[in-house]
């Protein structure tokens, strides 16, 4: 009974170590693919649970996580995350090089509002363009494949 219990052991630390290895490491939405996104907006970010979606009807769900309001645009463009030129302290909508597919307006902190989209193939962001959001770094990378 002992050999049989000294075997059975390193077989249960094994699966011990490859059951915790395998766990969430808190980056697995960073390479999700979803078309049911939940997301917050704070000071001075925009974070969603996927990056990537499939082409077609795509909703966001956020919450405004922040001290005042933010809010939420959908942006098609192949310009750099951080890099739409800026007219002011914020960008034009529209301006060359990006389209706005639709948003939600300003709201208030501590709310949470809706937003579907049909989404075609491309790369997108998803920002927050108001006067001096977007420079502070309130938008993220999106694709739609």
């Amino acid at each position: 009974m002992r050999g049989s219990i000294l075997k059975a052991v390193p077989v249960a630390l094994f699966l011990i170590v490859a059951t915790v290895g395998c766990g969430a490491d808190g980056n697995d939405g960073a390479n999700a693919t979803s078309n049911d996104i939940t997301g917050t907006l704070h000071e001075w970010a925009v974070e969603v649970d996927a990056t990537t979606a499939a082409a077609g009807d795509v909703t966001f769900t956020v919450t405004n996580e922040g001290t005042i309001g933010h809010e939420f645009l959908v942006v098609k463009t192949d310009i750099a995350v951080g890099g739409i030129p800026l007219d002011g302290d914020h960008f034009a909508e529209p301006t060359d090089g990006i389209e706005v597919i639709n948003e939600i307006g300003e709201f208030a902190k501590g709310t949470t509002e809706t937003l579907t989209v049909n989404l075609t193939p491309g790369t997108y962001q998803l920002v927050c363009n108001l006067p001096d959001h977007y420079e502070a770094g309130m938008s993220i990378s999106f694709k739609v494949e």
